[in-house]
């Protein structure tokens, strides 16, 4: 692909711009083509790739002027940071031989439109860089939509599920977590509830959202990835879980952890999710056991205690 842009100067701030990133060339042509025939004029369009830049992209300011570095301590501090902080992701897209797809789109439409053909091609991570604020687009229902896109959420890395997952949770959005997974992934939850497909994981899911976690609240605290191969990996991510809704004589359900296994592949250059398995954490406990009225409890052998 050639990727030389229009014009090779510093970009200070991605000022109204639609940003993705699409790490196969032949879909990143695809997508500029199909960005100049809705209408975007070609020198609206910059596609970053490799070392030359990267340095366009300088997210310290460093080996630019006084006015680019002031920019970006602005950024660094204070309310701005959120959005150094999505520029950083896209800088280290393009490190990793990515290409990042910067489209001028000022007008609210525009965006859309650009916004829609990115996903449909296959892009993560697409926002609006406004005036210091950056805004996440996902596909929407309008015309450019039915080129095909129809999952909200995109894995750029194997860290990503995770985050995304806890996202798409906090947002009660089934349709984004369930679009984290293969079509025929499976998935097993904390009481050994086993489902086989996507499908199923987004049933399930919109439903304990709705009933369940409705007001829960799901933060990640450590993460661990282990690849197996250059696109197989497994990432374990140990969470926590507040908020769960009350039942019975349960009225304020306290504080859970979880350990959870995502085992990871890519495909195409996105990550999704072939298996995940939750298992809760139980303190101080070794395993479980079914006691003489035949229920389920946690054990310590050592201490000769049961929950």
């Amino acid at each position: 692909m050639n990727t030389d842009s229009t014009e090779r100067d510093f970009i200070p701030y991605p000022t109204n711009r639609v940003v993705g990133t699409i790490a196969d060339a032949e879909h990143a042509t695809a997508a500029v083509e199909a960005l100049v025939e809705a209408g975007f004029d070609r020198q609206s369009i910059d596609v970053l790739h490799g070392d030359e830049d990267l340095s366009r992209l300088d997210p310290t300011g460093t080996k630019h002027g006084v006015i680019e570095r002031l920019q970006r301590a602005l950024m660094r501090t204070g309310g701005p940071a959120e959005e150094y902080k999505h520029l950083m992701h896209h800088v280290e897209d393009v490190r990793a031989g990515r290409f990042v797809i910067m489209v001028l789109a000022p007008e609210r439409e525009g965006r859309t439109i650009a916004a829609d053909i990115l996903n449909a091609h296959g892009a993560e991570f697409v926002g609006f860089y406004g005036r210091w604020a950056w805004q996440g687009l996902t596909p929407n229902s309008g015309p450019a939509a039915a080129v095909g896109a129809t999952e909200q959420a995109y894995a750029s890395r194997p860290e990503d599920i995770p985050r995304l997952f806890v996202e798409a949770w906090n947002k009660r959005d089934p349709d984004a977590l369930a679009s984290l997974f293969d079509s025929d992934a499976e998935f097993v939850n904390v009481t050994g509830l086993w489902w086989h497909d996507r499908v199923s994981i987004r049933k399930a899911h919109a439903y304990g959202l709705e009933h369940i976690f409705s007001s829960s609240t799901l933060t990640v605290i450590e993460l661990r990835v282990k690849h197996l191969s250059d696109d197989v990996a497994i990432v374990h991510t140990a969470m926590t879980l507040s908020g769960q809704t009350p039942i019975a004589a349960v009225r304020r359900p306290g504080t859970r952890k979880t350990i959870f296994c995502f085992v990871v592949q890519r495909v195409d250059g996105r990550w999704k999710c072939a298996s995940a398995h939750n298992t809760d954490v139980v303190p101080n406990m070794e395993t479980n056991v079914i006691d003489d009225d035949g229920a389920f409890r946690a054990a310590n052998y050592r201490s000769g205690g049961v929950s």
